[in-house]
C-alpha cells in the first residue's frame, strides 16, 4: 500500500452480504498443456431490453464511520478472495505475491513468486484459483501453495493477461483476458470459459474493447462483465454448457474489478470510489476512496459465509492499499438515489424524450444542462454525450471540457465556455446533432465530470470521448448521468 493511513468518512450505506467474490489475474509455473479441443462461439448480440432484475432484500447493512487500513506495504494490490474459514486473500500484482489476512488483522505472504497474480477465487474444494497475468494463464493453489496451472493457452496461443474470474457453481471458471502491461497476443481482447473438468476452453465473448471486472450472480442466471476500455458493464444471460446470450447494456459505467451483495447489487470500481447499482441499474450511492479501488469483496461466493470473524466485513483493495469497513445489520429498506452530484435539463420532458429539436431531423441544438451539489475540491468540469449502438461501437456527439468550477449549467446551443473537443460524425470541434439510423427508440447519454484539476492539457483536435475519459480517469471526484431517448419519425 502507498500509504497506511486511516480514512475518515462518514456514509451511511445500505449493503446485504455478498453472493460473489471474483477477481482476476496472472498464474504461476507448472503449466499444464491445455486440452486440444477449443471452441469458439460468437459473442451474445446486445439487445434494447432491461437488464435482468433479482428480488431486492429489506435487510440493509450499514457501514461504520471508520476505513480501515490493513497494515504492510503494497505496490499494487487486486483480486480479494474470502474463504470459507473467515480469512481474506488479495494479491499484490507488482510484488509478485499473493496475501493472507486473518480475522485478527494480521497478515502474512501466502504465495510468492508469481507473475503479475491478479483476480482470486476460491473453487468448492478449497482451492485458490487465480489469474497469473504476466504468464498469460489461470492457476490453481492448493492449501500448502503448490501451484498447477489450469489453461495457458487458447488454439495454440498464450493468453494476453488473465485479469478477472468468476467461478459457477459446477465448477467452470469464466475469465477475462485484457492486455494492460504487454502488447496482445491473442486475436483481441475477450472473455473465455473453462469447463468444470477443465478439459477444454471456450472463448465466449469477442466484441468488448477491453474486458476486465466479472461477477455472476447467486442463482448462477446472470453473469456481469466490465468492459473497461469502452466504460461499459453489460449483463448476460448464462446458457447451458456455460454459453452466455441476450446481452445488454447494464450500467454505462467501467469497472476494474467488481463483486453483488445478496440482495444482488452490483458494486463496481471506480476513480476514486466503489460505485453501487441496484439489479435494474439504478445508481444507489458511492463509497469514496483515497486511492483508485481495484477491487472489492465481501465473502465467499458459494458457501454464503461472510469474511472476518464479525461476519461483516467489506474489503476493498485500492492500488497500494488495502482497507476493511466495518458493517452492521438493520432492517431498513434499501434507500436509493443517494449520490447528491446530479444532472439534469429544464428542456427535457418528463417521459425523457429528446425533443426534435435538438436533432438532425431539427435545427440541431444543443441540450440545455444544468447540475448541481458538486463535491468539494472540485476544479472543472467536463461534458460528454454519447450512444452506444446495438454493434457495441460507441458514438459521441459532444465534449466539453476546461469548464470551470464556477459554471453549473451550458444553455441551449451554448458558446464560449470551457473548450470543445471532437465528435465521431464528422471529427470537427462541435456538437454533433444524434441522427441514429433505423427504427426503434435510441438511447443517448449526457455526462458530467467533475474534477480535481482545474484544467485537462490535451488538444481540442486529440479530445474525443475516449481519449477524454482516459485522461480525466484518475482525476474524477464524481460524475452523474442524464439519459434521454429519441425515435426518428
Amino acid at each position: 500500500m502507498k500509504n497506511q493511513k486511516q480514512i475518515l468518512i462518514s456514509i451511511f450505506v445500505l449493503l446485504a452480504i455478498t453472493a460473489s467474490a471474483c477477481k482476476s489475474i496472472v498464474a504461476p509455473a507448472n503449466p499444464a498443456e491445455p486440452p486440444a479441443t477449443l471452441a469458439q462461439v460468437p459473442a451474445a448480440q446486445p439487445t434494447q431490453q432491461p437488464a435482468p432484475q433479482q428480488q431486492p432484500t429489506v435487510n440493509a447493512i450499514t457501514f461504520s464511520a471508520e476505513i480501515q487500513p490493513v497494515s504492510g506495504t503494497y505496490l499494487f494490490t487486486e483480486g480479494p478472495a474470502a474463504d470459507g474459514n473467515g480469512n481474506v486473500y488479495f494479491s499484490d500484482i507488482n510484488a509478485g505475491k499473493i496475501y493472507k489476512w486473518t480475522a485478527d488483522g494480521s497478515v502474512s505472504v501466502f504465495v510468492q513468486g508469481l507473475s503479475g497474480p491478479n483476480g482470486l477465487m476460491f473453487d468448492k474444494s478449497g482451492n485458490l484459483i487465480a489469474c497469473e497475468g504476466g504468464k498469460g494463464r489461470l492457476i490453481s493453489i492448493n492449501a500448502q501453495g503448490q501451484v498447477t496451472a489450469l489453461v495457458e493457452t487458447y488454439n495454440g496461443t498464450r493468453f494476453n493477461e488473465p485479469n478477472d474470474l468468476w467461478i459457477d457453481s459446477q465448477g467452470g471458471i469464466y475469465f477475462t483476458d485484457p492486455a494492460y502491461q504487454a502488447p496482445v497476443v491473442q486475436d483481441g481482447q475477450h472473455v473465455y470459459y473453462l469447463t468444470p473438468d477443465h478439459s477444454q476452453v471456450t472463448r465466449v465473448i469477442n466484441d468488448l474493447q477491453q474486458p476486465n471486472g466479472i461477477a455472476g450472480t447467486a442463482d448462477g442466471k446472470t453473469l456481469y462483465v466490465a468492459d473497461y476500455g469502452a466504460n461499459q458493464t453489460y449483463a448476460y444471460a448464462i446458457n447451458r454448457e456455460g454459453t452466455l446470450s441476450n446481452k445488454k447494456l447494464f450500467v454505462a459505467v467501467g469497472s476494474d474489478g467488481m463483486d453483488l451483495d445478496a440482495a444482488g447489487n452490483l458494486y463496481l470500481t471506480t476513480p476514486n470510489k466503489v460505485q453501487v447499482f441496484d439489479t435494474t441499474g439504478k445508481h444507489l450511492r458511492d463509497i469514496p476512496t483515497t486511492e483508485n479501488p481495484t477491487n472489492v469483496a465481501f465473502g465467499p461466493a458459494r458457501t454464503g459465509t461472510i469474511a472476518g470473524k464479525d461476519g461483516l466485513t467489506l474489503f476493498i483493495t485500492a492500488r497500494t492499499a488495502v482497507y476493511t469497513v466495518k458493517m452492521s445489520m438493520s432492517s431498513t429498506a434499501v434507500e436509493t438515489n443517494t449520490s447528491t452530484f446530479t444532472l439534469t435539463s429544464p428542456d427535457l420532458p418528463a417521459d425523457g424524450r429528446l425533443p426534435v429539436e435538438y436533432t438532425c431531423d431539427g435545427a440541431a441544438s444543443t441540450l440545455a444542462l444544468s447540475w448541481s451539489a458538486a463535491p468539494a475540491g472540485t476544479k472543472s468540469f467536463v461534458v460528454i454525450m454519447h450512444h452506444a449502438a446495438p454493434d457495441n461501437a460507441i458514438h459521441w456527439y459532444w465534449v466539453v471540457y476546461n469548464i470551470p468550477t464556477g459554471v453549473i449549467s451550458l444553455a441551449k446551443n451554448v458558446s464560449g465556455i470551457g473548450t470543445i473537443g471532437t465528435n465521431s460524425v464528422n471529427k470537427d470541434l462541435a456538437y454533433a446533432p444524434p441522427c441514429s439510423k433505423g427504427p426503434g427508440d435510441k438511447e443517448y447519454i449526457y455526462s458530467v465530470y467533475a474534477l480535481s484539476v482545474p484544467q485537462v492539457s490535451i488538444p481540442a483536435a486529440q479530445a474525443t470521448r475516449e481519449v477524454m475519459l482516459t485522461a480525466i480517469k484518475d482525476i474524477t471526484i464524481a460524475s452523474a448521468e442524464l439519459h434521454v431517448v429519441y425515435a426518428r419519425p
